[in-house]
């Protein structure tokens, strides 16, 4: 198919619209400006690239001992447990959440390779550092429904995951039991579309492990949305409309169940802030996770918009600036992200490996519609047991909506 070209029509025209009864032409916002509105080109690395000095990452390793020492769990890692003995690098992190809702909406933090960490260490750091900048974790409500077996097998337990591994599992021996469960995107190594996480949580926080090598592919690509917001609000209006209407169908899987149908917008609005919430595998499926045929398919103005949408942010992404150590940190609601394909050498999987995390932090945190604020509340849920798992032994966990599009 295609790409649809963008719509002649005015922005008046377009919001005069009265064609749909689920349109909320009124609930469009005005053209939206700050630093959060820019194009790729004006993206340097140096507008949001954070080098941590020797004595910060000196620090950093320090905190880390520390918690080894005291046996703290990974799940109880927090400012309060995770010392960094400087209060300068303490209020260093702290600003990052400032430029995370209120700045560019991007912050990479570079130079831990440097403290050479193992994967535990690696994995207490990257929950460390990012408690300063965002208190909350989020956990995967879904993950309770691990399979029985394969926790029987590895004597896991069904804690909930807060801590994701992007990996390349398409070579890993597959169980006898998991042999119909479909590999989440973030298992597999195909490009990967534009798209937020959604529901998933207000910052996407990515530690860089392994970028794979070079000429290996796997490039990571941000845009903001609010760029595309006002390039469609001026001249194709009725996108915009399309995305705010409640009943584009998301298939949500369950373990042993039937899918279900949850019918939402992928536009929102908050006091005047557009929140894109647009993913598209729980709406189109994907070849190893294929949508139930008895689920609707998305309309005509719904397959327009995404393209429409796709177009746009291709002309206006950047390639991330990427080294191996980094921690990516990005806003989830107004940064729409993609991935290039990716492979391994010989015939063997690719070692580029990222650890993923969702975070919230309270006290910078958009406020969310009143209709959707639990969906976007449910992960952060107090009293949900956390696992952060230092290895990837569970790559056919049954795919959840949240996580269908990896």
């Amino acid at each position: 198919m295609s790409t649809p070209s963008l719509s002649p029509r005015s922005s008046n025209e377009s919001l005069q619209s009265t064609s749909s009864a689920f349109s909320s032409p009124d609930k469009l916002s005005p053209t939206v400006t700050g630093p959060m509105v820019w194009e790729g080109a004006e993206l340097t690395p140096t507008k949001y690239v954070i080098q941590l000095s020797n004595r910060e990452i000196q620090d950093i390793r320090a905190a880390v001992i520390k918690v080894k020492i005291a046996g703290t769990p990974r799940s109880e890692i927090r400012p309060d447990t995770f010392d960094l003995g400087n209060s300068e690098l303490a209020g260093k992190l702290s600003s990052v959440s400032k430029e995370l809702h209120q700045g560019l909406g991007v912050v990479v933090l570079r130079g831990l390779d440097a403290a050479n960490f193992n994967d535990e260490e690696a994995i207490i750091a990257f929950a460390g550092v990012c408690s300063y900048i965002c208190p909350e974790r989020a956990t995967d409500s879904y993950a309770n429904q691990t399979l029985s077996k394969f926790s029987a097998m590895c004597n896991e337990s069904d804690s909930n995951h807060l801590l994701g591994h992007v990996r390349d599992a398409t070579k890993d021996a597959v169980p006898r039991w998991a042999k119909d469960i479909g590999l989440a995107g973030s298992k597999i190594t195909t490009a990967m579309d534009f798209h937020s996480d959604r529901f998933s949580g207000d910052i996407l926080a990515l530690h860089v492990r392994n970028d794979g090598g070079a000429g290996a592919g796997g490039e990571q690509y941000i845009v903001s949305f609010w760029k595309i917001y006002n390039e469609l609000l001026e001249k194709d209006p009725e996108v915009l409309e399309t995305m705010a209407e409640a009943n584009w169908p998301f298939e949500l899987k369950q373990k042993d169940k039937a899918p279900y149908l949850e019918l939402g917008p992928t536009l929102l609005f908050s006091k005047g802030k557009p929140m894109c919430q647009l993913v598209k595998a729980p709406l189109l499926g994907t070849p190893l996770i294929q949508r139930d045929p008895s689920m609707p398919v998305v309309t005509a103005k719904q397959m327009h918009a995404m393209h429409a949408v796709e177009e746009l942010a291709k002309r206006f992404c950047t390639t991330v600036d990427r080294q191996r150590g980094d921690i990516q940190l990005f806003n989830n609601l107004s940064i729409m992200h993609a991935r290039g394909a990716y492979r391994g050498t010989n015939n063997k999987a690719s070692t580029r490996h990222l650890l993923r995390m969702f975070l919230r932090d309270p006290e910078n945190a958009w406020e969310k519609p009143a209709r959707f604020r639990n969906n976007f509340d449910d992960p952060f849920a107090l009293g949900r047991p956390q696992n952060l798992p230092v290895l990837d032994n569970d790559p056919w966990r049954l795919i959840s909506g949240r996580e269908s599009h990896g």
